[in-house]
């Protein structure tokens, strides 16, 4: 959250988030990015998602409930989410833990 570029990948993908979520009926609060910039705010700096977590230990990824879940509803009400697909391309060849070369 203290580097500007990820500070505001984050904001974007969960300006993507309430963009899908409203799009398709979904009431939220006004300041929900807000809301959620702040919860990860004050998380400790060494903090990190469960989705690292499951990446660094080679286990399965909840991409698909996650980044996939908010392009497939994006794309489903014609709300764009290039910051989730972004996400949700790099991280799909390790949805079922680190590939096995070949």
């Amino acid at each position: 959250m203290t580097d500007q570029v990820t500070h505001a990948l984050f904001r974007g993908t969960l300006e993507e988030v309430e963009a899908v979520a409203r799009g398709g009926g979904i009431e939220l609060p006004e300041d929900s990015v807000e809301q959620a910039m702040a919860t990860a705010a004050a998380v400790e700096p060494w903090g990190r998602g469960s989705m690292y977590h499951d990446l660094d230990h080679g286990r399965r990824l909840e991409l698909e409930a996650l980044n996939g879940e908010v392009v497939r509803r994006g794309r489903k009400h014609d709300i764009r989410t290039p910051l989730n697909f972004a996400i949700y391309a790099a991280l799909k060849p390790y949805i079922n833990g680190a590939p096995v070369p070949p």
